[in-house]
């Protein structure tokens, strides 16, 4: 076994022994761009305006990984949806920041159903919320976005596996499918995938 093979099968091996990941794998190039491009047709399509920030950071990475996981895998511990005002660099409004780009957040995923917020919201369903206050005026376009999350458990590790810049992201629908359809996994909702990219850190090679 190699180097590279090497690196890959820690990386494996560490997923595969995380409670409530049934399978994974590592992502060919191939398959990792026909997602993204997958992606990129989603959000022209949507009728509301959608967009997948960390499937964008995923093409920029080196290396990518999918994990199959059941409700039993732990929560990600931070929205994975916001709804932004994209040009928001010079005020004060809570924010997120994206490569540099500091995005306001105007609505967001809720975490805690009884949860109770220091300022008005508007309930969207039940699992996000508006904050119309933040809103600068009504005619500044919104946008809803999926940011890059950590995913803690590969960055505890990362000098020992020599990786670095972690992201992980959720699939739209349509690139979901295709990587089921690409690694053989059920199409069921009662499982859900995940992917992970990362770079080699300076010295190591983690692709697959």
């Amino acid at each position: 076994m190699n180097a590279v093979e090497s690196d890959s099968r820690a990386i494996l091996d560490l997923l595969h022994a995380l409670p409530g990941v049934r399978r994974a794998a590592a992502v060919p190039p191939d398959v990792v761009r026909h997602a993204v491009e997958l992606e990129a047709r989603h959000e022209h399509s949507s009728v509301l305006p959608v967009r997948n920030l960390g499937v964008r950071l995923l093409a920029q990475r080196e290396s990518c990984f999918i994990v199959l996981k059941d409700r039993t895998f732990r929560p990600p511990g931070v929205p994975t949806v916001f709804l932004v005002e994209e040009d928001s660099a010079d005020d004060s409004r809570p924010a997120i920041t994206v490569e540099g780009r500091r995005l306001a957040i105007v609505g967001e995923e809720v975490m805690d159903p009884g949860a109770q917020y220091s300022e008005p919201t508007i309930p969207l369903e039940s699992s996000f919320v508006i904050f119309p206050q933040r809103r600068r005026r009504p005619d500044v376009p919104c946008v809803f976005v999926l940011p890059p999350v950590r995913f803690p458990e590969l960055e505890r590790e990362a000098a020992r596996l020599g990786i670095r810049d972690v992201v992980s992201i959720s699939p739209s629908v349509a690139a979901d499918e295709l990587l089921r359809q690409s690694f053989g996994f059920p199409p069921t909702n009662e499982l859900a995938t995940l992917l992970i990219g990362c770079n080699a850190a300076a010295g190591g090679d983690a692709s697959a």
